[in-house]
Parts: structure tokens; sequence; C-alpha cells
């Protein structure tokens, strides 16, 4: 049995590498996130242009369908157009008001009702919450007796795929709201699709051979059902195990995702071009959307499926629509849900990886809700590249068996790579398997050796925001003094995700909200076809160097974490911009590689660099004959660089203690000064005294103060440093760091630009 539906999932790596490296060519670019939201604008307002005085958008099973579109893509129960709908809605009698055909338009209905449901208040919600119960009644009473569902939901035997997945879907829907239903008839319809399953794995839409759309709608249906049926897959725990999962199930699924891995075609529905009436396009891609979604696929095979349908999707467009009401409703369905940010990327690996098959699943769906914001989770592997675990801000690694990395130096040189290019991991002991507890922390050591796991006090950022925790997980952590990269839960957590255990545990799916928090400092995340922001054109004033144009700098050792942010390799990243913007070379003598907590320059080896780099997140501890050097330092003509790493307070402090100690004084410079207006004695810099933009979870704090902040180092009368007590280095890259006070990227650039500027001009 296969560990999860994935045998297909990925392409070798190589063929994946070139993949996500390839550029668009020259006769077709490829499609991006601008042009779908442009074309689901151009769609939503479409669909609203239909909306009649009467409420309705069209006949009544259209009315249904464009308003549960328009409520997916977040209209506003309270517009006119989204009122009078409902009321519309509201008065259709579930068989006349659907010309005795309510097989699709009565679950279609129950779905645009619950997407307004938690928007509405009083009476209001309550007769929405009442059509629910009512047509949720019709169709089990209207359930075929073998399980399926046809057009007028007469019972009998007659039953089709197509009409089958809408039920199925409402229920769904309408359990999320907190609307109940008998389970019983996912039961039923469970078996109908195990009974008519055929040998190739996909389903037909009554009887004959698969094709694509009814085999994406019946194992997207399936994850629906299991959901509801099968809730605790592989919990609870017992003796360090989870449960063995359904095997049936297994074999069903795994049957399914296959078959739409070895057909998939973003251009046509597989294998329907013999099927009169089927091969319609859209209705496969909304099909294959939710299968992708629910379980987590970013590939079917070697498609990238989102982004082969959107480009599909974006050329079939005209004047807003694709042809059809219903046609145009499949395909902003596709566009909008498919290109919500991810999340969580779940790391797949030899061996035990996913016991608890729906966790980081329903944890998504969580934060959704609470969030009131669509986000996706996907499965990746170590050896996608590395642009591709960084489609989510957090790796979620949950392990029963030992994965086989002690012997792999890519594998660990990759989750190196990951953390140190601002990636955050949470590792799960699954069942706190004491074999995975020990294996655990003895590869941590292995793979980041200066930074050990430690338990993470009360206090953390993780256990205080958004929400401030009364109860908390037993969480470890490694903490390299800019942030905690990685979380460590020995015990299980993602038992209580399986399980939607929100009663019993409803602080583990708020530490989940604080985790993605913290990992993200609250930034927003991108969609899925954006690339980077372009830069501003803030800076492209011309810069010139000083008398000097190489400055070799020296980090600094001290006796706390004087290394930290070097894994970041900020400064190798300002270096490229300060050479390409001043012409100005910074050779920084500073670690390289693993570990990044050895190296460094005394104090005492100070001769011959220009400029001493001082910084850190914690202390600043010299000994008394440390001190004499770099005073002997600075009386030779030396240079300070100070900074605080991430802005912290303690370093701060610890700085102006050192400057007291040492005879220095530290002043804060005036917006006059060269080094904020760039106007400076011998060079050229930015002018910084306005327009100056702060990392996210920082910029309420400058409100009015759009402007650099940096305090001159100065012994008597001569400057011999300057200290920023804003994040310079780190911020120079695009990684976050929860409440990290510093500049957004670009601008941390523009200010080490303008220190290098300025150090250039002294002598």
């Amino acid at each position: 049995m296969k560990p999860l539906r994935s045998r297909c999932l990925f392409l070798p790596p190589a063929a994946l590498a070139a993949l996500a490296c390839i550029l668009p060519s020259a006769t077709q670019a490829a499609v991006t996130d601008a042009e779908v939201v442009k074309a689901i604008d151009a769609g939503r307002e479409y669909l609203i242009k239909l909306a009649r005085p009467d409420g309705s958008f069209g006949a009544g099973g259209e009315s249904a369908l464009v308003f549960m579109t328009l409520a997916y893509m977040g209209e506003h129960p309270n517009r006119p157009h989204m009122s009078r709908g409902l009321d519309y809605l509201l008065n259709l009698d579930a068989d006349v008001g659907f010309n005795q055909r309510p097989g699709y338009p009565v679950p279609i209905r129950i779905m645009g009702l619950s997407y307004v449901h938690n928007k509405l208040l009083g009476d209001r919600r309550t007769a929405v919450r009442q059509k629910m119960m009512e047509d949720l009644l019709r169709l089990q009473v209207g359930q075929a007796t073998n399980g399926g569902w046809r057009y007028a939901l007469k019972g009998g035997t007659d039953y089709d795929f197509s009409v089958t997945q809408w039920p199925i879907l409402a229920m769904r829907e309408a359990n999320l709201v907190g609307v109940e239903f008998p389970t019983d008839c996912l039961r039923k319809a469970r078996e109908l699709y195990y009974s008519k399953h055929n040998k190739d794995g996909g389903w037909h839409y009554q009887t004959g051979k698969s094709y694509g759309s009814m085999t994406g709608a019946g194992l997207a249906s399936l994850y629906i059902i299991n959901d509801v049926l099968d809730p605790s897959s592989g919990c609870p725990c017992q003796g360090g195990k989870s449960r063995p999962p359904d095997a049936e199930n297994e074999r069903h699924m795994d049957a399914a995702f296959d078959w739409i891995c070895k057909n998939f075609s973003a251009s046509a529905n597989p294998q329907s071009d013999s099927t009169p009436g089927n091969g319609r396009l859209l209705y496969w891609l909304y099909c294959v959307e939710r299968v992708g979604i629910a379980g987590g696929y970013k590939y079917f095979g070697d498609h990238h499926w989102y982004k082969e349908g959107a480009e599909q999707v974006l050329k079939a467009q005209k004047g807003g629509s694709w042809g059809s009401v219903d046609n145009t409703c499949f395909a902003l369905l596709f566009l909008f849900k498919g290109r919500a940010p991810v999340l969580f990327n779940k790391l797949r690996f030899d061996g035990t990886w996913n016991a608890h098959r729906r966790d980081a699943a329903n944890l998504t769906t969580f934060i959704e809700h609470s969030k009131e914001q669509q986000f996706h989770w996907q499965i990746v592997e170590l050896k996608a590249p590395p642009e591709e675990l960084h489609d989510a801000p957090i790796l979620y690694i949950t392990a029963e068996t030992p994965p086989k990395w002690d012997d792999d130096p890519a594998a660990q040189k990759k989750l190196r790579q990951f953390t140190d290019t601002g990636g955050t991991i949470l590792f799960e002991a699954s069942c706190g398997n004491p074999a995975i507890r020990k294996w655990f922390q003895d590869f941590a050591r292995k793979v980041w050796p200066e930074w050990p796991l430690k338990p993470l006090g009360p206090d953390h950022g993780v256990f205080t925001h958004p929400t401030p925790l009364k109860q908390r997980p037993e969480i470890l952590g490694a903490d390299d003094g800019m942030r905690t990269f990685i979380f460590y839960s020995p015990d299980d957590i993602s038992c209580a995700w399986q399980t939607k255990a929100l009663a019993a545990k409803s602080y583990l799916f708020h530490w989940g909200i604080n985790l993605y928090t913290y990992a993200t400092d609250g930034a927003p995340l991108r969609a899925k076809l954006s690339g980077l922001p372009a830069p501003s054109n803030r800076y492209t004033q011309p810069v010139k160097a000083g008398g000097r144009t190489t400055l070799k700098v020296a980090r600094l050792r001290h006796g706390d974490n004087w290394e930290v942010g070097a894994n970041y390799n900020g400064f190798q990243k300002v270096a490229a911009y300060v050479k390409q913007k001043a012409g100005i070379t910074l050779d920084v003598k500073q670690p390289s590689a693993v570990p990044f907590n050895e190296g460094g320059v005394a104090p005492a080896e100070l001769a011959g660099f220009d400029v001493a780099f001082i910084t850190g997140s914690g202390g600043l501890a010299l000994k008394p004959d440390e001190k004499e050097a770099l005073k002997a330092f600075v009386a030779k003509g030396g240079l300070l660089w100070c900074e605080a790493a991430g802005g912290s307070a303690p370093f701060d402090a610890a700085l102006r203690q050192l400057a007291s100690e040492l005879g220095w004084e530290l002043k804060l410079l005036p917006n006059t000064h060269g080094l904020m207006t760039g106007r400076m004695e011998s060079g050229l810099g930015y002018n910084l005294t306005t327009g100056v933009e702060f990392r996210t979870g920082f910029r309420m704090q400058r409100l009015g103060r759009q402007y650099a902040e940096f305090f001159g180092i100065y012994q008597g009368e001569k400057v011999i440093g300057i200290y920023s007590p804003l994040d310079t280095i780190f911020c120079a890259t695009d990684y976050e760091a929860f409440r990290c006070r510093g500049y957004r990227s670009e601008d941390a650039e523009a200010v080490a630009t303008n220190l290098a500027v300025f150090f250039s001009t002294l002598k």
C-alpha cells in the first residue's frame, strides 16, 4: 500500500529543477497573477451585470450558480445585487422553482447560502439556515437507493456521477457553518463510488469508460466523504503509533489519483472525446481544482495544474465571460480558488510521513475561516528545488519512522538551506513516538550545530500573538538570534488537527495561527502565480563613492551572539547592491559556512581592516583587553559600524553601556546630516529623510516617521562610527522575522548604501 496518493506527484529532480528555472519563451510568456486578477475582476463584473430587478441572474438554476460563485468570491450579501439575489433564491421552491430538475440547483443553492451565512445576522441568518435545512432534507429524500443522485431527485435507482458530486459538496459546506445532516447519505454515496469504480482508476457518467471530469469529481467527493465519515484517520495514538489507514479507501483514492496523473490535460477534458456532451474543459478544470486543493497537490504527474489551467482559461475569456453562464462560473471558481497562497508545505519522505492525513488540511481550513482569507496547503519533497520549498512559509514534517537523512548530505543541506533562506520548520514526533524523539534531537544537532533546541518560554511570540494562550503545547525551538526557525513538538499535536478537536484542544488550532503569524511577521503571502514584487523607483538617483572605493569590513567577535544573521547572507546582498550602485567594494570577513558561530574577527585582530561591524540581538560582552584593543583600532583611524540586529533593545542597551565605558558618546543624527540627505562631503547617497518604508510588523510604530534613523558615535567632536538602532543587514533580504524593527528590503539596501558611501568619505 502506498503511503499516500502521490506516486506521480513530482517530477524527477533534474526535470523538476528545470521546470522551476525555465524562463518563458519569446512566443508565449507565462501567465501572471496580475493577469489572473484582471480576468477575475472582469468575470465578476460580467456576472454582476446579469442581475435583474427581481433578484434573479437568469433562470432559477443559473441564478443559484451565479449567486454561489459571487458569494464564494467574497461579494457581501448586503450589496444590492446580492441582497436581492438572496431574497430571490430563498423564495424559490426546490422543485417548481428549478423546473422540476433540482439535482444541480438545490445543492448549489445550499453552497451559496453557506458562503453568506456567517455574514448575516438575526432573522436574515435564521431564514438562510432554515432554507439550508429544508434543502438538505430534499437531498436526503431524493437520494437514489444506490447512493447517487439524479436531476429530478426522485429517489429510485436512477443516478449519475455528475449530479452526485453536488449534494456531497453541499453537505460539506453546510457542515462547515454548523448545519447538520444525516451522514448515512454519504456512506451510501461512498459505496456507490466504490462499486462503480472502473478498473483503470477512473469514473464515468453512469456507465462506460472513464473520463476526466467524472474522475476528478469522484476523487474530490471521496475526500469530502472521508473527512466526514473517517475524521480520526490514524487517531487516537496507541503506544507511540497511529492506527493503520483504511486499505479499501486507500486503494480507490490511489487509483483515481494515478488516473488523473496519467491523463491530465489543461486543454481538454481527458478521455471525453467520444462521450457526447461531456467534453467540457471548464467543468473538468473546476473538478480537478477541487482535487488539487483537497489533496494538497501542486502537480498531477509533471503538470502544474493551476499554472497550465490558468493559461488555458485566460485565453478563452472574451468580454469578461467564457460564453455560457455556467462556463463563466466554473472558470471564475477555478481561477479564484486556485490562486490562494500556500500556508503549509507538508514534507513527504520515505517512511511514515502522513499518518494523520488531514492534519494540515484541517488546520489550514481553520485558519482560513478565522482570518476570512483563502489559504492552501500542499505536499512537497526534498528533491524539489529550493524555491518550491518556499511556496509556503512553513515546512511541516511529521514523522513516525525516522527519515533516511542521517547518511544523506543532500537532504541535510537542503533543510539547512531552507532555514538559512528564511524558511520555518515545524517538526512533530507523530504520536510522541520515542524513537523519533531521540532521532530528531540528534539530527538537529548535526544540521544546526550552532543553535540547540531549547524549551520555548511562555512569553515567546508563538504563544502570545495574536492569541495569548492560557494552555500551551510543549514546544522546543532552535533560535539563531533573529528568529526561531525550528519548532519541535515531542508530543503529538496533529491528532487534534486531524480530528478537528476544537472543543477539547482549541488552543492547538490557535497555536497554529500564532505559528503562521510568527513565521511571516504578519506579512501577506504571495498568490500562486505571483513572483517577487518588482522594485520601486524610489531609489534611482545617482550614487557616488567618496575617497575610497574599497572598504575592508570585519564582523567583530564578542562574548554574545556576534554572528547573528550571518547565516542569512544579508551582507552578500548588500555588498552586491553597493557595488552596483556606488562602485564601492565591501570586502567583508565573516563566517560564510556552517558553523556560523565560529570565526569572526577578535578585537585584537582588527589591524588591516577599515571598519569593524558590531552587531548582536542580545548583549555585547567584551573583556577588558578586548575593549582596549577596540579603542586602539579606533585610535588608528578604524571605523565602527554598529547595528542592533532585528532592532534588539538588549543590544541597544549593551552598546550604549559599552560606549559610556570607552568614553564615546552616541548622538542622534538630524535629518540635515549628510548621511540622511545623501549629500556628503565627497560622496553622494540617497535621500533618507522622507518616504522610507519599514517591515510590515513595524510600520505602525513608525507612522509619521518615514525616515531612516542613525546615531553618530563620537569621540569628542570626531565621528568614529555610526550606530543603527534599526536592522539593515538582515532586512536587506526578503526574509521575515517576528517583530523585526527594521526596513523594507529595498530601503535597507539604500540605508546600507548611504552607510558605505559615508564610510568611504572618512579617513
